[in-house]
């Protein structure tokens, strides 16, 4: 996991401020879990406070300091029967060791793709059914992978740098962000490499500053996570094309995934 978003951190709100689109989805599933929760790669608690906000209790862990001392102001300022519910921690995926076992265990917003290397799923995916109740559930989502479009953006080197259409004010500017990305499949190591920029420009238009962000994924195909998490103890209980829980109809789209611990497993 080589994402550092220590100095992301405080612009990741910015840019994620409006993404709302899965937050309802995990927020169901808190209150079908009638029990604790484990939020995955929390960030800064996009989905941990309307989680507690719904009168669910939720952990979160986050392998970045930054990201769990920014989700910890925000939660400070939360009505205390809010932020009471909240508990949050630094934590690798792979690795992190906890007392509790939870009813539900999260990993949205694709943070799973941030492990590159297919022991590290393996990793997670045993630790994760270690920390769940009996027939405990995981619910995650990632994108599914487009042949096509991988095929459009695998040549070397990669696609020029280009502007997203995303423009942000810093509220404590009042500065426009202007978001700029290249963008590049490595199918021999099944990854995704994307380089953004972020200018930050005056009243008078000049770039007044400029932070770059490298962002690495391990894109998964469908098949192939279905054998991962029966490799690792979980059988497929959902799997769905949106975040209204509608069907899978066609490939390139988004894989939203609900798995239960085994009835019966040993570990190998």
């Amino acid at each position: 996991m080589g994402i550092d978003y220590a100095e992301f951190a405080e612009l990741y709100d910015l840019v994620y401020e409006h993404y709302d689109d899965d937050i309802a989805f995990y927020v169901r599933e808190a209150e079908r879990a009638h029990g604790l929760c484990l939020e995955l790669g929390c960030g800064t608690g996009r989905i941990l406070i309307p989680t507690a906000t719904a009168g669910f209790e939720i952990m979160g862990l986050d392998q970045s300091a930054a990201m769990i001392a920014l989700a910890r102001r925000k939660i400070a300022k939360l009505a205390p029967e809010i932020g009471q519910r909240i508990t949050v921690a630094e934590g690798d995926m792979r690795s992190f060791q906890l007392d509790q076992r939870f009813a539900l265990v999260t990993v949205p917003f694709r943070a799973f793709l941030h492990l590159l290397q297919v022991s590290d799923q393996i990793a997670a995916l045993q630790n994760i059914r270690r920390h769940l109740l009996p027939r405990g559930r995981l619910a995650l989502n990632f994108f599914d992978p487009s042949l096509e479009y991988i095929a459009a953006h695998s040549r070397i080197p990669s696609g020029t740098l280009h502007r997203t259409g995303e423009e942000f004010v810093d509220p404590s500017s009042n500065h426009l962000l202007v978001e700029w990305a290249t963008i590049q499949y490595d199918q021999l190591n099944q990854r995704l490499d994307q380089y953004f920029i972020y200018d930050e420009l005056d009243q008078r238009g000049r770039v007044v500053k400029r932070l770059y962000r490298e962002l690495r994924m391990r894109y998964i195909f469908r098949w192939e996570f279905e054998h991962l998490l029966h490799r690792c103890g979980f059988e497929v209980e959902a799997l769905y094309g949106s975040f209204d829980r509608g069907p899978l109809l066609q490939a390139g789209g988004e894989l939203i995934w609900i798995a239960r611990e085994m009835e019966s497993y040993e570990s190998p």
